[in-house]
């Protein structure tokens, strides 16, 4: 029984080391590798580049798998353009396979010492990741040191050895559990950390009274299906990940074909596969990581050419949905968040399109308002709704990444995306409740406005249309220069309020007929688009 804690225990810490690892290169490095891969993926070649390049930098198959579907959101990139950077990430995680299989446990105390020292004490952001990445591979190498310990006392039972030979005659089945561990365990490394630490264990010698019948060509033929499942499995992660939008949808699917077809065709090749590896003047670690590896390359050589049929066919299969899209939040995955800045970025990517809505709404109401149109003013009240609705997801979700071990400067960031947010759902409901309502009122009284009444009105509405849209750019881009353009604005716009009350006083006292018909509505409508600039200002 202690034993198998023990295994247990391993394998706890290499899934602990996983999602700190991912914590850490969230924290060293943010939205940049989102950005390094938007840069580089201009041909295929390139892009698959970018993909190896990337996960070499970051060597964790979620993060990546989180970058990719962001990617695709967002619409920065195309899906087909995603998929070779796909290709290539699965390359580029094979170097922490590799380096697990060097069997580094005596510099596993050390890397943890030194991880120890940059995360706990020392305070900036980028020192403190490193930190986390360092003392995430030290817990890695310990675990699968931990893993092999464990398993020696597991497979130096005769019963135990019986069984694993009974294994290693169904190899189906045991892809099958690997697909199931890679997916519950939500780690391909942590997976093929446990094949090496069983299979270290089983060869002759590793440890004390040695293994009952069990060889380095055994352990390898236990190993391959386990390898090809890890790899299945965390394709049905990335599905996961990627279902809710049609084109992620699709992203994550060809990607999965490529893993399965790969899969299914060394599984029929195990023998020869064993037997080519067997041959190699390697480790037993180390001939696993290059069947891990291997697997990838096959996979890229396979299949980097015939991205574009591979892509199609999946779209045969996926179709576009009949009717109109349901709504909801199209960035922000409220299942998971594997990072602060991660997560940042995909609620200011929301943000942004609630910034979008409100911009329609306002531009849709002033239509409505000039031309005394009730069915468009309404359905910038039905869009209030999902104002509403993206509001209470963003908030949900930025209040989670808030306990998710944030830095002072993450919290704050989080809670200036909070603050945008409730100005953002202000503004909607200002729109929605009174000047929407004031352009259904003029419909229906039939109110009229003098010319030049509703020349001054419009210019102020461009004013404050255009102020909505600097603050959207400033708080995206985090521009100063645009910051403080909007409060200069402000200023003006204030200024051009009193005037344009002066203005009307004064033709009112001249007797005009329609500006006393408008008046009240007139008044009105500089009051609330003042209300809307002060929300905006507050950015």
């Amino acid at each position: 029984m202690l034993t198998l804690l023990t295994i247990a225990g391993g394998v706890a810490l290499i899934l602990f080391a996983a999602r700190f690892l991912r914590k850490g290169l969230d924290r060293l490095f943010g939205n940049r590798l989102e950005g390094l891969m938007q840069r580089m993926a201009h041909t295929r070649l390139r892009a698959f580049v970018a993909g190896v390049s990337v996960a070499v930098v970051a060597p964790s198959s979620t993060t990546v798998s989180i970058l990719a579907v962001q990617t695709v959101n967002s619409g920065q990139l195309p899906p087909q353009r995603v998929l070779p950077i796909m290709l290539g990430a699965d390359i580029g995680l094979t170097v922490l396979v590799m380096l697990i299989a060097m069997r580094l446990d005596l510099v596993a105390p050390a890397m943890i010492f030194m991880g120890v020292i940059l995360y706990q004490f020392t305070s900036p952001t980028w020192s403190r990741g490193l930190g986390q990445i360092v003392l995430s591979l030290g817990f890695i190498f310990m675990g699968i040191a931990t893993i092999s310990q464990g398993a020696v006392g597991v497979v130096g039972n005769p019963d135990v050895a019986e069984l694993l030979q009974i294994a290693a005659r169904h190899p189906a089945a045991l892809m099958l559990i690997s697909v199931v561990l890679a997916v519950v365990l939500q780690s391909s490394t942590a997976t093929i950390g446990l094949a090496m630490g069983v299979a270290g264990a089983m060869v002759s010698g590793t440890g004390p009274g040695g293994v009952v019948g069990l060889g380095q060509t055994d352990a390898l033929t236990l190993a391959i299906p386990i390898v090809l499942g890890a790899n299945v499995g965390m394709g049905i992660t990335m599905l996961g990940l990627g279902w809710g939008q049609p084109d992620t949808r699709r992203l994550s699917l060809a990607n999965l074909a490529f893993k399965v077809t790969t899969a299914l065709i060394l599984f029929f090749l195990i023998t020869p596969v064993s037997n080519l590896v067997a041959g190699m003047n390697l480790t037993l670690d180390a001939r696993i990581a290059t069947l891990h590896t291997g697997f990838n390359l096959v996979k890229a050589c396979l299949f980097l050419p015939l991205i574009t049929p591979v892509f199609r066919l999946v779209s045969k299969i996926t179709p576009t949905p009949d009717g109109p899209a349901t709504f909801g939040p199209k960035y922000i995955n409220n299942q998971r968040i594997d990072g602060v800045a991660l997560a940042l970025g995909q609620a200011r990517q929301e943000l942004n399109r609630v910034s979008a809505i409100v911009r329609s709404m306002l531009d849709d109401a002033w239509i409505a308002l000039g031309d005394r149109n009730i069915k468009l003013a309404h359905a910038v009240q039905d869009r209030d709704d999902q104002v509403d609705e993206l509001d209470t997801a963003i908030k949900h979700f930025l209040t989670r990444v808030v306990g998710h071990d944030a830095d002072p400067q993450d919290s704050a960031n989080v809670m200036a995306q909070l603050r945008y947010l409730n100005e953002l759902e202000s503004m909607g409901d200002i729109i929605d409740r009174n000047i929407a309502e004031l352009a259904i009122k003029r419909a229906r009284e039939a109110i009229s406005f003098s010319e030049i009444g509703w020349s001054e009105l419009d210019g102020f509405y461009r004013m404050v249309a255009e102020n909505i849209l600097i603050a959207e750019t400033a708080f995206s881009t985090q521009n100063r220069l645009l910051a403080r353009q909007l409060l200069r604005h402000k200023q003006k716009v204030n200024e051009e309020e009193h005037r344009l009350r002066d203005r009307h006083f004064e033709r009112l006292r001249l007797g005009e007929a329609r500006s006393l018909e408008s008046s009240s509505v007139h008044l009105d409508i500089i009051t609330h688009l003042k209300r809307l600039n002060s929300s905006v200002a507050h950015v």
